[in-house]
């Protein structure tokens, strides 16, 4: 058996097509939808990316009896639990939290994994000066200093090709090819 999880951070299902939002236009998410599994009576229990990210590693609830946090030695791990059993497992990401205090554990338990720089607030760029604000952004918002690091680490994206996303979905398909018999 093959299963591909694909893992989005703060995606709303309200803002989907195939969920029924009229004003969005997302044909990919539609495609995607049309030829995969999709939930519609699925809740998590943590909506932080760690303490979520760990709910679906060990299959248990994790919020709000314990926060950000690393997997435990004890903790069972889905990737590793897969890979005991002959599974290949392989984590293409751009999810920078599993290499920070308290989700440096979670990646390991892949039998490999890829990481693109980038997204979000990631400290990737180092720019001493502040980073010039778009006209369409407040120069003063909440969480400024995601915000700022975010403006320092678009400056070294000026195609499409170079986000972190499109890197890390790039490298998902090369995998899946490179694999597929």
């Amino acid at each position: 058996m093959r299963a591909i999880f694909v893992l989005f951070d703060t995606l709303n299902r309200r803002f989907l097509p195939p969920y029924g939002a009229k004003d969005v236009v997302a044909p990919h998410f539609a495609d995607l939808a049309g030829r995969s599994v999709t939930f519609d009576n699925a809740y998590g229990g943590s909506m932080p990316c760690m303490p979520a990210r760990r709910e679906l590693h060990t299959g248990r609830h994790n919020f709000l009896h314990r926060g950000w946090g690393p997997l435990e030695p004890f903790d069972d791990s889905m990737p590793e639990l897969l890979s005991r059993a002959g599974v290949y497992t392989h984590l293409v990401t751009d999810h920078q939290h599993y290499w920070a205090d308290g989700g440096a554990t979670y990646h390991p338990r892949f039998r490999t994994f890829e990481f693109f720089r980038g997204q979000e607030g990631d400290e990737w760029k180092g720019h001493v000066a502040d980073p010039p604000v778009p006209d369409n952004q407040a120069p003063t918002v909440t969480n400024g200093d995601l915000r700022r690091q975010d403006r320092v680490n678009r400056l070294y994206m000026t195609s499409e090709a170079e986000h972190p996303q499109t890197r890390t979905f790039d490298a998902g398909l090369h995998f899946i090819r490179t694999n597929a018999d």
